[in-house]
């Protein structure tokens, strides 16, 4: 005999069950389950205590009989033939031997459990610990308040927590960690307060792979303690804690997703993925929209063999909101790196993923990008050994080494020994429509429909996920003939999901067209803005949502602090379609474009760091608005505001890619005085891209465009126009630009006016002009005057530089200082300048360590941000530090490095220092090296000479020593070599194990052109 204590009581024998008040009265169900609870016989005087807490009444032993017999009574039909339940024993009452108690024995299945876990069982384990964790003692007698329930619900509490604390390690053992997940998320609910739970929840995301919701579970365990308690987590929470962040690399967005539902059969297709995996770095998964490669994909990423063997991470980068071939790189960088990255962004990437060790990434939905996703691959693998990736496409990459995964419908047929009742198909039916809540009865007569309707989904599971809806709240017959009848094409998910919009109210249907704008994953407040209107009050978003969801035509991710909604690609195709058939593609379109705009701030100078994130998570729906624009489905003129408001933005995440979109959208655009303002964002972006031709012709329509319209920024387009002239070695030209800068910033402010006097700073400084440091210092006092915190800590590192340069070695000194503290954290173009001036100022002073340590910082930070211009000089301070430090090696490796980049420009003048650099690392312990030396130093001083740039007065003691060295050493011919040339001769010099000094200078210059 069973008896059931949680929830109803219930009792069930030979003769069926008797529950809740079929038992009798509240004392009855009071005595059932004291002796339920009992270890063995309970006295008359303890059942009194329970019965009647307050105050026995005088006839209680009478009264107490008188409960037994109504309890024996109601009882008696769910014991049939057999003997009573409740028996009478020399010590008072108790239960029939051989009762089982639904709260009795939780232990020894726990500890049953953990056996299993031991002998690697663990699919069992969780099966057997899955009921334990679910219980809660507050539903033991839930109406009672005695002082005795309340030690035994204490005791059911304790044992859902130690279940689901083994529970999420036999999950994260096996392929299903999403188990142990919503295990420990329904502990957490339930038990707020209890660390216990928090330390369950943040192993379970820590051993799913998702590092950054770990790091969420903690954060509000910390708030709700410190809220409500007023304590800080214990130690053995922070332990857990460290641990989850212990195996992971850094911060990324790139994580793998997490379903919420059970994942069903596939067992084939995972073994065969496991296998290509061993077998090939390079693995595409393929097959047809909606055929669930993505989800199997994640299944095997989120195992705890994925786990294991990739301990450099698992990375997850969707390509779905990326519609052109050459945003692939810069989405992946955006995803993947923990930094922003301006340039090149491949290297970047390959940089970071290299040394992590062996690195799964997942290129999801590549498709619409076969080509970006081809080049970007063949690129990372070759560049980084250990690196494994997945690809999911309706077709392969075709490319060499790819092994291709096809993965086809569900199999219609059943296992060996099985009916067709447990199938995969009929087995996703079913949970689908479980969890939709509803019950899915097979028989005789539904069996049959069953498999028509299954038919028609053609063993595509996201067809018969959206079928599963429906049946939860429609009958099978009625759902086929509703397809017979609405459905036409032969696109078994069109088809399917059609039928299925059809089913939706005007509301809800009005609602599932307009999401189709938002391309990728978003938050709910970005959905209310758009998709509500006059006729959908942004109250009623949610309950609309949530029905989309439940109709399986809306996914929804509940790990993190805001849910994020999701129409599936296929959906969202056609949702488009009827966005558009419906005429409401330009007003929900406007909608986004007038809520991105919200987030921007009206200045568009402003940092970015105060939208930035925000901007990022709705990066998808943006990059959809932008397209729109492009092929004219949205006011070009509307976009273009927003491109330009976002340069900022591009040149902090991805300069690659905001460059991508300004010259698209300017390429179809009339001329308009958004155009003028796009084209100063597009000359913005190609300048610290390095790319001169392009800044200057930008620039310069810039200028054009918005004169005597917005003078300030003709200015600031001048200002960097002055730059590039420098750069072209026209130094009046640039010096005129500049000036003329001035003259125009004078009605618009402190910060326009710091940026024209720092501009004509760097200038002069470039030609080690004293008259430089002048104008530094005047900007510098403009920012004390007038200026911000933030213009300060722009500013001062630019004054460092500049006065580094002229020799103003104590300025430098002190602007570096003031500026150390400003910038102590992040990663931005002024604090690169920081560190390259502090590196330069440091080998000055003969600090080699910090010179080194610092150059370093510098060059990666460089590097990642993509701050070309100042690479070549920050790798030459670097390597001559590293010489300094007699690391001759490393200083050879940094000069190669910085030729490399000094030729990536389009100027020549960063080269002349990269030459001088490789000439004191050459050994000239002979007449050939010698020679070699001095066409090395020769072409530096042509390069210098052609643009009046003398070296910066630290760095000129040893190439001025190197040079009278090998003065007197006779060198064939008589001009110069070009640039081009001889940086292929130092490379040749510093790269070549040996020098073959037999061979005459001439030859040499000859073999290394």
């Amino acid at each position: 005999m069973q008896v059931d204590l949680l929830g109803a009581v219930t009792v069930t024998g030979p003769g069926g069950s008797v529950s809740s008040h079929a038992l009798g009265g509240r004392r009855a169900r009071l005595m059932l389950a004291a002796l339920a609870l009992s270890d063995g016989s309970v006295s008359a005087d303890r059942l009194a205590d329970v019965l009647w807490p307050d105050s026995r009444p005088t006839t209680w032993p009478v009264a107490l009989r008188g409960v037994v017999r109504s309890l024996r009574t109601a009882l008696a039909p769910a014991l049939g033939d057999g003997d009573a339940l409740i028996v009478t024993t020399t010590a008072g009452y108790a239960l029939a031997a051989g009762t089982t108690v639904d709260v009795i024995g939780a232990t020894a299945s726990i500890r049953s459990a953990q056996a299993l876990v031991d002998a690697g069982s663990h699919g069992a384990a969780i099966d057997l610990l899955e009921p334990i964790a679910r219980r809660r003692g507050g539903q033991l007698l839930a109406e009672e308040d005695s002082a005795w329930v309340n030690e035994h619900r204490a005791a059911v509490d304790a044992s859902a927590l130690w279940a689901t604390e083994l529970l999420v390690v036999a999950a994260g053992r096996s392929a299903d960690g999403q188990r142990g997940v919503d295990a420990a998320r329904a502990a957490v609910a339930a038990y707020p307060l209890e660390e216990r739970a928090h330390r369950s929840l943040i192993a379970a995301l820590d051993q799913a792979g998702d590092r950054a919701a770990a790091v969420r579970a903690y954060e509000s365990c910390r708030s709700l303690l410190a809220e409500q308690l007023g304590v800080d987590p214990s130690p053995a929470t922070v332990a857990v804690y460290l641990e989850a962040l212990s195996d992971q690399p850094t911060a990324t967005r790139a994580t793998v997703p997490s379903y919420g539902t059970t994942f069903i059969g596939r067992g084939e297709e995972q073994s065969a993925l496991r296998a290509a995996l061993g077998a090939a770095r390079l693995v595409s998964v393929t097959g047809a929209g909606g055929v669930g490669k993505s989800r199997l994909v994640a299944q095997l990423a989120q195992s705890a063999s994925a786990r294991s063997t990739y301990l450099g991470g698992r990375l997850w980068v969707s390509l779905g909101t990326v519609s052109e071939d050459a945003l692939v790189a810069p989405a992946v960088a955006l995803g993947v790196l923990p930094n922003a990255v301006g340039g090149d962004t491949v290297g970047a990437l390959a940089r970071y993923l290299a040394p992590l060790g062996p690195v799964l990434l997942v290129l999801d939905g590549a498709e619409a990008v076969i080509d970006g996703a081809a080049s970007l691959v063949t690129a990372l693998l070759a560049a980084c050994p250990t690196l494994s990736i997945v690809v999911t496409s309706r077709v392969p990459l075709s490319i060499d080494d790819e092994y291709v995964v096809a993965v086809e419908g569900l199999a219609d047929r059943a296992p060996v020994g099985g009916g067709v009742e447990v199938s995969d198909q009929v087995r996703l039916l079913r949970h689908r429509v479980r969890d939709a809540g509803g019950e899915l009865v097979l028989g005789p007569d539904t069996l049959p429909l069953v498999v028509a309707l299954l038919r028609r989904c053609a063993g595509l599971p996201l067809a018969i996920e959206i079928a599963a809806a429906q049946l939860a709240a429609m009958s099978l017959p009625d759902l086929l003939d509703h397809l017979a009848e609405a459905v036409d094409g032969d696109d078994p998910l069109a088809a399917v999901a059609r039928g299925s919009y059809l089913l939706l109210d005007d509301d809800e249907a009005t609602v599932f067209r307009r999401l189709a704008v938002l391309d990728g994953p978003v938050t709910l407040p970005l959905v209310r803005a758009v998709v509500a209107d006059d006729g959908i009050p942004a109250v009623r978003v949610v309950r609309l949502l949530r029905e989309l969801t439940v109709r399986g035509m809306l996914t929804v991710d509940r790990a993190g602090p805001r849910w994020r909604y999701r129409q599936d690609d296929d959906l969202r195709r056609l949702a488009a379609g009827l966005l558009h058939a419906h005429g409401e593609e330009v007003a929900t379109y406007e909608r986004l474009a007038e809520t991105i705009r919200g987030m921007l701030p009206e200045d568009a100078r402003t940092a970015p760091e105060s939208y930035q994130d925000e901007v990022t998570g709705a990066l998808g729906p943006l990059r959809s608005l932008l397209g729109a624009a492009i092929d004219g489905r949205v006011d070009r003129d509307r976009a273009l505001e927003l491109i330009f408001r976002l340069h900022r933005y591009w040149a902090a995440t991805s300069v690659s890619e905001g460059r991508f979109w300004l010259s698209r959208l300017l390429a179809v655009a009339e001329r308009s005085v958004w155009s003028g303002y796009a084209t100063y964002g597009l000359g913005y972006l190609s300048y610290w891209a390095g790319d001169t031709e392009a800044a200057i012709r930008e620039l310069g329509a810039a200028v054009e465009a918005l004169r005597g319209v917005d003078d300030a920024y003709v200015a600031r387009a001048l200002i960097y126009l002055g730059g590039l002239a420098d750069d072209g070695d026209r130094g009046p030209d640039a010096v005129g630009h500049v000036r003329e800068a001035i003259e125009l910033a004078g009605p618009y402010g402190v910060d326009l006016q710091v940026g024209a006097a720092m501009g004509l700073a760097c200038l002069l400084a470039e030609r080690a002009e004293p008259e430089g440091a002048v104008y530094a210092d005047q900007a510098i006092q403009l920012c004390r005057v007038a200026g911000s915190e933030a213009q300060l800590a722009a500013t001062l590192p630019t004054a460092a530089m500049v006065c580094w340069q002229v020799g103003a070695l104590a300025e430098a000194r002190s602007y570096a200082a003031q500026a150390r503290p400003l910038l102590a954290e992040g990663r931005r173009i002024a604090r690169v300048v920081l560190l390259s001036a502090s590196a330069g100022l440091a080998l000055a002073d003969g600090d080699i360590r910090t010179a080194v340590e610092i150059g370093r910082t510098a060059d990666d930070e460089a590097t990642e941000l993509g701050v070309d211009r100042e690479v070549p000089l920050i790798r030459c301070v670097l390597s001559r530090s590293l010489l300094a430090a007699g690391d001759r090696e490393a200083a050879v490796e940094r000069v190669v490095a910085a030729i490399d980049a000094a030729q990536a420009l389009t100027y020549t003048f960063p080269l002349a220092i990269c030459l001088e650099t490789a000439a004191l690392l050459v050994r000239s312990d002979t007449d050939a090296a010698a020679a070699l030396v001095r066409r090395l130093l020769v072409a530096a001083d042509a390069i210098r000479e052609r643009g009046d740039r003398p070296a910066p007065p630290s760095l000129r003691d040893e190439v001025e020593r190197a040079r009278s060295a090998v003065a007197s050493i006779r060198v064939d011919g008589s001009d110069p070599l070009a640039p081009r040339e001889a940086a292929a001769l130092a490379r040749r010099a510093l790269t070549a194990a040996r020098f073959d000094l037999s061979v005459p200078p001439a030859q040499t210059h000859a073999a290394g052109s």
